[in-house]
């Protein structure tokens, strides 16, 4: 009978302490996460934003149920981070996962928070069907609704839903203009993918977080804009717009330019210097832009057609004029989780010219296999490169294409009769320059990579001073390219991934050989 009381009493104790560590895990809550970069955790910026919500926050995610493959994998990713979200809000967010499908009124209640159905091919049955898949998620604050419309991947999704957290909490968005130059015309085919803009993409991911607003700068600026976005142009500026954009930056206003002082053709192989008054007002700053096109041994390729008989067959070419980077400073904000960028066309950033009073830091730069052309004739010609060593043929050093420039900026207008009221100088402005105008531009021959975006997020996050996004945007890696290295070495990886494997095996067996004599010889003095 004693023995029964005491196993019942250590049941009902074990059952306490169980339930007990269940309560405290609702409130305290901890993961360890040994992945580089921490990526299956949620970052610091995007806890910090479910700890500081004022009210309670409803997410519903409204998921088909026994979605087909990697769809499957994004409905359990999304559960588990959402998850996460949850533990950490402290009891002010909360998730559910709905199917609509299941009945007509969450159809109706899908479509009236702002999520609609897709449809997708799927093979069931041995058949292919369509199905109607519902993959978003509806956040709802305080009376006002986001959403996240479709989730058909996990990278990028702890951005995205921590935007939307700020966005939805937000009591105002910050401003930020954009420049683009007038007269150019978009690509037909671009149109016919539904393209509406030389910078749809660019202009899509900033809304979420940014006021949009345009400008041709030939009226002053809104006080209230954070970042100007100059996309560059290929002409001079009136005297009022270049007045206009030298007097936000004296405003302490902070600028993002994307700016070449080469434009290229290069279906026709010509290339020609671009003569702006805009070339003037950054070198009286001390912001200096070579006369060149910088070349990369680490490249992008372009595919050029070749005949072979009667056929006309696509062959890639590694066009030095694409520069791949992937070497960034880990120290800088805006580069330190970025893999690569990809430039067309740029040219060099003099770094040994700066005025006085700034500080320049470079952000993008080529690798130690460098070079350029120069003008006034610049040969951009595909045929030296095509089966060309292009690290023997280029050997210059790292030369810069982004850099920021902080400091003190001094007005281009100061001994201008036409603008007495000038001001003269600013000692809080930033100046961000990109020598590639197609950085981020639609239809460019670099497209619009991934990672250029990423790039192009971070830094006007740095200048607007919203830097809390940055460390989630590129947590998950795209590319990771090998570490090169030189003939000696590589001959010795090659031969130890051989022979090693052989060599390790020969010693297995010489030290079960071993062995086995061992155990033979004292069986045999068992027996003596």
């Amino acid at each position: 009978m004693k023995n029964k009381k005491s196993v019942l009493i250590n049941t009902l104790i074990f059952a306490a302490i169980v339930i007990f560590i269940n309560l405290v895990s609702l409130s305290i809550f901890y993961r360890m996460d040994f992945s580089k970069g921490k990526i299956y955790s949620l970052s610091k910026a995007s806890k910090t934003a479910v700890r500081n919500l004022d009210d309670r926050m409803v997410i519903k995610a409204y998921f088909t149920k026994n979605l087909p493959g990697e769809l499957a994998s994004a409905q359990r990713f999304t559960k588990d981070i959402l998850s996460d979200y949850q533990a950490y809000s402290r009891g002010k967010l909360r998730f559910e996962f709905i199917d609509p499908a299941s009945a007509e009124d969450l159809k109706k209640e899908a479509q009236q928070n702002g999520i609609s159905p897709f449809n997708m091919r799927v093979v069931q049955n041995d058949k292919l069907e369509i199905r109607e898949v519902y993959l978003g998620l509806s956040f709802m604050y305080q009376g006002k609704s986001e959403v996240i419309p479709i989730v058909q991947n996990t990278q990028g999704l702890e951005y995205d839903i921590t935007s939307m957290i700020k966005k939805i909490t937000a009591k105002g968005l910050k401003k930020v203009a954009f420049f683009e130059q007038e007269g150019a015309e978009l690509d037909p085919m671009l149109a016919r993918q539904g393209i509406t803009s030389f910078y749809q993409s660019a202009r899509q991911l900033l809304s979420g977080n940014y006021e949009l607003k345009d400008t041709d700068l030939n009226t002053p600026i809104d006080v209230a804009v954070e970042v100007l976005i100059f996309t560059g142009i290929e002409d001079s500026l009136s005297s009022e717009q270049l007045f206009n954009l030298d007097q936000f930056i004296m405003k302490g206003g902070n600028v993002l330019a994307f700016q070449e002082k080469v434009t290229t053709v290069l279906q026709e192989q010509r290339a020609e210097t671009i003569n702006s008054n805009l070339f003037d007002l950054l070198k009286h700053y001390g912001i200096t832009i070579k006369n060149n096109i910088v070349k990369d041994a680490n490249c992008g390729s372009i595919q050029i057609q070749r005949r072979q008989g009667f056929f006309n067959i696509a062959t890639p070419v590694n066009y030095p004029f694409m520069p791949m980077i992937n070497k960034f400073s880990k120290e800088n904000l805006i580069t330190k989780n970025l893999d690569t960028a990809v430039l067309y066309f740029a040219s060099e950033i003099d770094t040994t010219k700066v005025g006085a009073g700034l500080s320049c830091e470079s952000l993008l730069v080529t690798s130690s296999n460098s070079g350029e052309t120069r003008g006034p004739r610049f040969d951009i010609n595909v045929q030296p490169f095509m089966n060309a060593d292009l690290k023997t043929m280029l050997l210059d050093d790292p030369k810069t294409v982004s850099a920021i420039f902080t400091g003190t900026f001094k007005t281009y207008f100061g001994n201008d009769q036409a603008h007495p009221d000038a001001l003269l100088e600013s000692s809080s402005a930033k100046f961000l320059l990109v020598s590639d105008s197609d950085f981020i531009k639609e239809g460019s021959g670099a497209s619009v990579q991934a990672n250029n975006m990423d790039f192009f997020l971070n830094s006007v996050d740095y200048l607007a001073s919203e830097s809390t996004l940055i460390e989630i945007r590129s947590r998950e890696t795209e590319h990771k390219p090998l570490k090169e290295l030189k003939n000696g070495p590589r001959k010795f990886v090659k031969w130890l991934n051989i022979l090693l494997p052989s060599l390790l095996l020969i010693l297995v067996g010489f030290i079960r050989y071993r062995r086995e004599l061992q155990n033979r010889k004292h069986i045999g003095e068992l027996y003596e």
